[in-house]
């Protein structure tokens, strides 16, 4: 239904009695999830005003929670996407499963509490890194988190009294992706985030792909040479992410760059300088994502992939990256698959990580009872 739509434009558009009509919209009205104001809808025969229908978005509202760096970012988002509060928490490198387990609930409890009188809050939607078992609803480890183990949501969820569901960020964002691609269903597609760490999605014709293990797409802790035996964060020694994940390459640029920010989008426009390609860091960084997006090819032969994190959006650093991976194609691929730096990395799942859960509850209450 269209924003100001009269009960006779509507029963004329879906051919419907406007005895039929008029029921659906009372009950629409009764469940608060629309609203009729009166010199909006234009006028009826007999020329005087007709109430105009139109949608109360802020009716449902559900908690969108990521993970950005080491804090936890969470907004109280409406049916439009709209953010009606937000708020961050950061969680230290130590913390355990009681801190982390504490913060969530700080975090959606006092967005929740935060709604406004008219809305009716559905749940939180958690968009995790690392290990995750979505059925389990089970947040099994995070390399920033050591001490994270098999955190169960499910208790959480009792004490905040709200429906949680919880996936991996790089799952949701691709599946934002896919929403948005109507030739999705035919490809395979594949999103890479070189981010704070490195890890990747895939989707064949429309379908994530996964595993039991809540684990999927870890080639940042594939062994790299360049790696010289370093200490990865999950403990292994050599791992890609020891050469270009954010958390290891952080520290060397700041030394060479000064302050610089753990927010991806502003840390983006902060390297954003054609210099920055050039830095030893950088370039030695870019060799170890070429080395993974090579992988990633081999493993699933991609008819696109998606590349997201702030350096990959630096052209000069994107061109590299481009160059690098179209060389180590092997002939019959070359010009079969297709490079795409996606503007904003994961900054979707901000926003949007409680979708599903919104889109359950509406079709929830647009069911006709008898």
């Amino acid at each position: 239904m269209s924003p100001g739509s009269s009960r006779s434009a509507l029963a004329r558009r879906l051919g419907l009695r406007p005895t039929t009509v008029s029921h659906l919209v009372q009950e629409l009205l009764d469940d608060g999830l629309v609203a009729e104001r009166r010199g909006r809808g234009g006028t009826g025969h007999s020329g005087r005003p007709q109430a105009a229908i139109e949608p109360v978005l802020e009716r449902l509202a559900a908690v969108s929670l990521c993970v950005e760096s080491r804090e936890l970012r969470a907004s109280l988002v409406d049916l439009a996407g709209r953010v009606l509060a937000s708020d961050a928490r950061p969680v230290a490198a130590g913390a355990d499963n009681q801190a982390i387990e504490e913060a969530l609930e700080a975090l959606i409890g006092g967005l929740a509490g935060r709604a406004p009188k008219a809305s009716r809050v559905v749940g939180a939607g958690l968009s995790l890194v690392g290990t995750v078992d979505p059925s389990g609803l089970t947040w099994v480890s995070a390399a920033r988190w050591p001490r994270l183990r098999a955190l169960g949501l499910g208790p959480l969820a009792d004490r905040i009294g709200l429906p949680v569901r919880a996936s991996r960020a790089l799952d949701t964002a691709l599946a934002l992706l896919l929403e948005s691609d109507a030739t999705a269903a035919d490809r395979t597609v594949a999103l890479l985030h070189w981010g704070f760490g490195i890890g990747a999605a895939v989707a064949h014709r429309g379908t994530l792909l996964g595993s039991s293990l809540g684990r999927f797409g870890e080639i940042g802790h594939l062994r790299t040479p360049g790696g010289a035996g370093r200490r990865c964060a999950c403990g292994a020694r050599g791992c890609l992410e020891t050469e270009a994940a954010l958390w290891a390459l952080m520290p060397r640029l700041r030394r060479r760059l000064g302050t610089l920010p753990d927010d991806e989008q502003e840390l983006a426009v902060a390297l954003a300088a054609p210099g920055v390609a050039a830095l030893p860091e950088v370039r030695t960084a870019v060799r170890a994502v070429q080395d993974g997006l090579v992988t990633l090819h081999r493993l699933f032969y991609p008819d696109e992939v998606f590349l997201a994190g702030p350096l990959a959006e630096n052209p000069a650093v994107f061109r590299r990256l481009a160059d690098g991976f179209a060389a180590g194609l092997p002939d019959y691929a070359v010009g079969k698959t297709s490079l795409t730096a996606l503007p904003g990395g994961l900054s979707a799942c901000r926003t949007r990580s409680a979708g599903p859960l919104l889109r359950d509850a509406l079709r929830a209450g647009l069911r006709r009872t008898t």
